[in-house]
């Protein structure tokens, strides 16, 4: 990528699944007043999609931030903590059951995953992030084919575009994480994306403006040794919803030479924003020096 314009329309190809209007087959869904057996039914392919292709494009931060209010409220305390860590299936893999069912393998150790937060003793793994899981990793190579195979609505040429741009991003992985704290019904997700650092720094650029706009005006944490980190405080549900029943969320982002950090925190109102800006800062510095930071 050469420009701004190129971040932006990798950004576009990432989530423009977020602004469907038309759902597709459902799984879950995610509404806060969704009862667990809905959970279990219900529609949420966009957000699905919406965050799998996000989370591949290497413009998380801005991906979450756009879909946020449409899945994040119900998931506390009705989200699916019991699917097994998962990654990639190789390529020509057969991925139907068979008679017995084969135990899921977990997480290959490699490089990127290895600098994820770990689960310390005050948390579990949390909700699924995706149908990879709560702990997942997912290779550059893989990752993009995902961005490519999804119904996006661009046209050839656009689709030409999104292409070249992914191409000069360079990317080398994807990591997820979720982490959940039961006696404060809190969540945490991070994300890795490892890339280029020239493109990951435009994409960064980008998705900083993004916060600011979603901020609303509340005051965000600042980093601390981290002056270029970013935060954000939203809230989500209704207008008319009663405080206890919205959810209050902090979405920040990081980059780390070739690895953008994306970080959010939500959970029932009041959430500690400076709580949520030191585990964050933990994960910066777990970056740095793994094994250090916690």
């Amino acid at each position: 990528m050469s420009d701004l314009q190129d971040s932006k329309d990798v950004t576009a190809a990432a989530t423009g699944p977020a602004e469907a209007t038309e759902p597709a087959a459902a799984t879950e869904v995610t509404a806060p007043e969704a009862t667990a057996s809905e959970v279990t039914q219900a529609a949420a392919p966009r957000a699905r999609s919406r965050r799998t292709v996000a989370l591949i494009a290497g413009g998380l931060g801005i991906a979450v931030l756009a879909g946020g209010a449409l899945w994040a409220a119900g998931r506390i305390a009705d989200a699916d903590r019991t699917a097994p860590t998962r990654y990639w299936v190789a390529a020509g893999a057969d991925p139907r059951p068979t008679g017995t069912p084969e135990p899921v393998a977990t997480v290959p150790p490699n490089e990127l995953t290895g600098k994820l937060l770990p689960v310390t003793a005050e948390f579990e793994l949390g909700p699924d992030l995706d149908a990879e899981g709560n702990d997942f990793y997912v290779s550059g190579e893989r990752a993009l084919q995902a961005v490519k195979d999804a119904r996006t609505g661009l046209s050839g040429d656009e689709r030409a575009e999104r292409d070249k741009a992914l191409a000069g991003l360079k990317l080398k992985g994807v990591a997820g994480r979720s982490y959940h704290r039961s006696s404060e019904q809190l969540v945490m997700e991070i994300q890795l994306t490892q890339a280029d650092p020239q493109a990951l720094a435009k994409l960064s650029e980008f998705s900083r403006k993004i916060l600011e706009l979603t901020g609303g005006g509340r005051d965000a944490p600042k980093i601390e040794g981290f002056p270029d980190a970013k935060c954000a405080l939203t809230v989500l549900g209704k207008e008319k919803t009663e405080d206890q029943n919205k959810i209050d969320t902090i979405d920040c982002e990081a980059l780390q030479g070739d690895v953008l950090v994306s970080f959010r925190m939500y959970g029932p109102k009041p959430l500690s924003a400076n709580d949520a800006a030191g585990l964050f800062k933990q994960q910066l510095n777990h970056l740095k020096s793994p094994g250090e930071s916690v």
